[in-house]
């Protein structure tokens, strides 16, 4: 499958909504908390999640390989540019460990390292976003009907930022008093979903992040009429599983001008 269809993106969303129900399971109970090697966090939640996806994505598409973020150790793909799946089984951890809600669950479809279909739920709210290449971007609340999703048009002298909540750095600020901005704060792969939909204009991440973080976001904010560029040189952000860990980049409804004050 190297054209994904909107079929296709109709399985993905079945699989989040279904990996969903379950992390929201773990959820209204008390769950352990284990720490991996890098001090990131890991709960019942993320394990039963990643195997549900990956269960369900090699049943639907065999021929496919799936980068998850709780196997990406094992993970190897000879050619880069062949096409992968790309899971973050629940983004933000720390945020379903607060029990804030601002939790994801994020698949992705990648090719010529490019994302041609991406999928965010946010379980604790019912609400899925999908996107595929050339099909443009959609919204879905609870059981109801997909509804296309755009970006808003720039008021460069009334920008919305969307921040991290837990991962705040002094260079996002300084660019949010740059363009005298407001500031959303929220967790996980929200930031981007709220690019998409209009929520925001501008999403700034100088921290590290990593492939699975980024992917079916960038999906989203493209097709519907955005872009995600690295900071340093204003490119698309492209998806090299060589390099699992991202540089800084900027997500934007409309590509950055000389009135967005880059930090």
């Amino acid at each position: 499958m190297i054209k994904p269809t909107l079929s296709d993106m109709h399985n993905v969303i079945t699989i989040a909504k279904n990996a969903g129900e379950l992390i929201m399971k773990i959820y209204q109970k008390d769950f352990s908390v284990e720490y991996k090697e890098d001090q990131s966090p890991l709960t019942e939640a993320d394990l039963a999640s990643h195997k549900l996806i990956c269960d369900e994505l090699r049943r639907l598409y065999p021929d496919i390989p799936i980068l998850s973020e709780e196997s990406s150790d094992t993970f190897t793909l000879p050619d880069v540019n062949a096409c992968f799946w790309c899971v973050d089984p629940l983004d933000g951890t720390k945020e379903f460990i607060k029990k804030n809600d601002e939790f994801t669950v994020n698949i992705a479809l990648i090719h010529n390292q490019q994302l041609i279909l991406g999928v965010i739920g946010v379980p604790a709210k019912n609400l899925m976003y999908a996107a595929v290449r050339g099909e443009g971007a959609f919204k879905q609340q609870d059981d109801n009907e997909l509804q296309k999703i755009q970006v808003k048009p720039q008021d460069p002298d009334h920008l919305i930022f969307a921040v991290s909540r837990s991962h705040l750095d002094e260079k996002t600020l300084g660019m949010v008093e740059e363009n005298n901005a407001k500031m959303l704060l929220a967790g996980s792969a929200l930031k981007l979903a709220f690019v998409a939909e209009g929520v925001v204009d501008v999403y700034p991440r100088f921290g590290p992040t990593m492939l699975w973080d980024v992917a079916a976001g960038q999906c989203l904010i493209e097709e519907a009429g955005g872009k995600v560029l690295w900071a340093d040189n204003q490119q698309p952000m492209t998806y090299n599983i060589n390099h699992m860990k991202n540089d800084p980049f900027i997500a934007v409804n409309k590509t950055l001008n000389k009135k967005v004050v880059v930090a």
